[in-house]
């Protein structure tokens, strides 16, 4: 009986302890909102990025399906605490952990898959749509890069609205401190050409465009899905016309030219 008692304490310790530092981490970003002047949603999303790295050494292999133990990391490291060990995420543990934090400010987000054949070889990247509060319009949420995505006048935008884009002359990649696909360092992105397909379990939503028919795209991400997610039910929705689209239409993007030049090489 005395053991069991024990056991019951250190368990509601335990859950008190994540729960105070998920309430911990909350203040700390709603002072990134305050000092970087951003919406809640935006300074989750740098809160994430700049306590963390980008990896799949052994930290992110052992840790990084862990929230608890990332959002613990990521709060000690934020406040300095000598002992705390930087987190090193992948994309999709980056994603994981934005979406734990936004659960505490009662913001809805769903977890986006996109796919690429740019190489050869089907490649992933992973991020979040959130439901903005303040439009009730979905909206990127990028924790990995750092970045949400906005037309020429500011407008959110939705990876719905990125795959079905006719180009990305009006599409621009923003931060707290970069507006532009060079400037905010969300170039490979757009020349591994990730805007084509995009998959939302949440929704049960497969988005695609021409693009990522003829590439064979469509077919290559299907066949994953089903071998690593089983018999689900989804929608493909092909939303998009457009072929590759230009990446030398804005002088953010003045470096396709000399990408060019050594492809030709």
């Amino acid at each position: 009986m005395k053991l069991l008692l024990l056991l019951l304490v250190f368990v509601q310790f335990s859950l008190f302890s994540v729960a105070s530092r998920a309430d911990m981490s909350s203040a700390l970003i709603k002072g990134y909102a305050v000092s970087l002047d951003l919406a809640l949603a935006d300074a989750t999303r740098e809160y994430v990025y700049r306590n963390s790295d980008h990896g799949e050494g052994e930290w992110s292999q052992v840790h990084g399906n862990d929230y608890a133990y990332v959002i613990d990391h990521l709060y000690r490291t934020a406040v300095g605490d000598k002992s705390a060990i930087r987190p090193e995420l992948l994309c999709g543990h980056r994603a994981q952990a934005m979406q734990a934090l936004l659960h505490n400010f009662g913001i809805r987000s769903r977890t986006i898959y996109l796919f690429s054949r740019y190489s050869g070889s089907l490649m992933g990247h992973v991020f979040l749509e959130i439901m903005n509060p303040e439009t009730g319009a979905w909206e990127i949420q990028d924790p990995d890069y750092n970045v949400a995505y906005e037309s020429s006048n500011g407008r959110r935008l939705s990876v719905a609205e990125l795959i079905s884009a006719p180009d990305y002359a009006n599409v621009y990649p923003v931060n707290a401190q970069s507006r532009g696909w060079q400037e905010t360092g969300a170039r490979p992105l757009i020349v591994g050409q990730f805007f084509n397909l995009a998959y939302s379990p949440t929704e049960g939503m497969l988005y695609y465009n021409q693009q990522a028919l003829d590439a064979g795209l469509v077919a290559a991400v299907d066949v994953y899905i089903r071998a690593n997610y089983g018999q689900v039910d989804y929608i493909p929705a092909k939303i998009g016309n457009f072929l590759v689209r230009p990446l030398d239409f804005a002088s953010d993007l003045t470096y396709a030219q000399s990408d060019a030049q050594s492809d030709a090489h």
